[in-house]
């Protein structure tokens, strides 16, 4: 799992586990899955100097000891009735501490704690709040063990695997993870089907944009979006309420028969900022009307809380800097991006008056066969993972884009054809396993078709190079596929 997705979920976390707590202060401390030590790892309501001192061993200390002994303690410093194996000298202030102390087990290895402080809960109620925590943490492994996974690993399932209905709204594939965890989440805690979509406010435009599905054909993505967004906007009201539900008979839809669903549930996700407006929506659809009790609504609107400043931080943070940039389905960047950053090395290159750059232009050969005998879902993953390759294959400040539905294009910075035409080859031979690791029964490998020109040997603009390139590229195609041709002018 990427760091920042790590990370961004640890947050999460944390925060809704402290809400439900009724506690300001916390953290999650976890080793490294390589040392005894355990380290805070997020925090809320601490001081920066104690979560950068924070060090426990393992089987040391209060978390320590419940790490180790993967056993919950409730610790209140007046009451002597502890667990038998926390000592005095265990705690840090003896007849003021009152916290709560859960164990944590990830997948790969690490373990720790989540470490609840000042509670203003009755001990009386202990015990429920644990299983409802018990619950969350569970769904965290979960949800932690499928992100883990290599997507080239999952099989296509079911009905829960997210999609991007619309290529042009686009996110970074590392808060997939994110909105993948919320999702879980909220359909867990509410029992609704695990169908649905997620919106966000575009600050500039006012209108909801980004779409994250859930459960839906791609036939229906269009619908989606045009009418039945429409009609749940028009209905929703302009007040703040938590959770409003609507019956399918309710909406002017005009096509009604791609979901049969009667019932659309409503989550909004406030602004940290703003508390009356959302910055975005969680829809799900539903076959009976749901009923919630008080306690569980009251669970959802403190996670979509959460969520929405998790979300709302990793903005602030530039997490969705690229947000317009970036190809939705295999996080590098889109044509718009990349065309604006190879004008900006052509500028940068004539103004300096020395450099050069090379251009590889890639396809993957018969790839509308592979969708059609494998299904979209594994073409998808398969481009995501030949994406994963060409970036670990090039160097760090290289360019790589998605130009095309199967196409990729790669601005070499301070390359000649010859060595471009290495790294090629080295992308040529990563993509060959990747039917393997998929394991898609395929008789054919994955290959790919690759073109190169070079400035200022081929061309002298951006749409020259591109030309040269893919001029090249169609000679690799003509000759069979699996090949990189270089660009000679013979061939014009």
């Amino acid at each position: 799992m990427p760091d920042q997705s790590f990370q961004h979920i640890l947050d999460l976390l944390l925060n809704v586990i402290l809400d439900v707590m009724k506690s300001k202060s916390g953290s999650i401390m976890l080793t490294d899955g390589n040392t005894p030590e355990l380290t805070i790892k997020t925090a809320k309501g601490l001081k920066k100097e104690i979560i950068e001192a924070a060090r426990v061993r393992l089987g040391t200390g209060v978390s320590g000891k419940v790490a180790i002994n993967d056993i919950p303690l409730y610790i209140d410093g007046v009451n002597n009735n502890r667990r038998t194996f926390i000592d005095d000298k265990d705690l840090i202030k003896k007849k003021s501490d009152h916290s709560f102390i859960i164990p944590i087990r990830l997948g790969h290895g690490a373990i720790g704690t989540i470490n609840v402080n000042a509670m203003d809960i009755p001990q009386t109620e202990l015990a429920e709040k644990h299983k409802m925590i018990k619950g969350i943490v569970s769904k965290f492994y979960e949800h932690l063990i499928q992100a883990e996974i290599k997507p080239s690993h999952h099989t296509p399932p079911s009905q829960l695997y997210m999609m991007n209905i619309f290529r042009e709204y686009n996110t970074l594939r590392e808060l997939r993870i994110v909105f993948d965890y919320i999702f879980q989440i909220i359909t867990d805690v509410s029992g609704l089907q695990k169908k649905g979509v997620f919106f966000l406010k575009n600050k500039e435009s006012n209108y909801f944009e980004l779409v994250l599905g859930y459960g839906f054909e791609a036939l229906n993505y269009n619908n989606l979006y045009e009418e039945v967004v429409p009609s749940i906007q028009a209905k929703v009201s302009d007040s703040a309420n938590f959770m409003e539900i609507f019956n399918k008979a309710e909406l002017s839809l005009k096509t009604s028969t791609f979901f049969k669903e009667k019932f659309i549930v409503v989550f909004p996700m406030l602004s940290p900022l703003e508390k009356k407006a959302a910055m975005g929506q969680l829809i799900l659809f539903n076959n009976e009307k749901p009923i919630i009790e008080k306690k569980q609504k009251l669970l959802l609107k403190d996670i979509c809380t959460r969520a929405a400043e998790t979300i709302y931080t990793s903005n602030a943070n530039q997490s969705f800097r690229d947000f317009t940039y970036t190809d939705s389905l295999t996080g590098t960047y889109n044509y718009g991006l990349w065309w604006k950053r190879l004008n900006e090395e052509f500028s940068r290159i004539h103004r300096e008056k020395t450099g050069n750059m090379a251009l590889l232009l890639l396809d993957v050969d018969r790839f509308n066969r592979i969708n059609q005998i494998h299904g979209y879902y594994a073409g998808d993953q398969m481009l995501r993972c030949i994406a994963d390759k060409i970036v670990i294959c090039v160097r760090s400040n290289d360019i790589v884009g998605r130009i095309g539905g199967e196409k990729f294009g790669i601005i070499l910075l301070q390359a000649s054809k010859t060595s471009t035409l290495m790294i090629a080859k080295r992308i040529l031979s990563a993509v060959e396993k990747i039917s393997l690791e998929m394991r898609l029964k395929i008789k054919d490998t994955i290959t790919l078709s690759g073109g190169i020109s070079a400035f200022p040997v081929d061309a002298d603009t951006p749409e020259t190079l591109i030309e040269k390139a893919q001029t090249a590229l169609i000679s690799a195609k003509i000759m069979g596929g699996n090949k990189i041709k270089l660009f000679e002018h013979m061939e014009e």
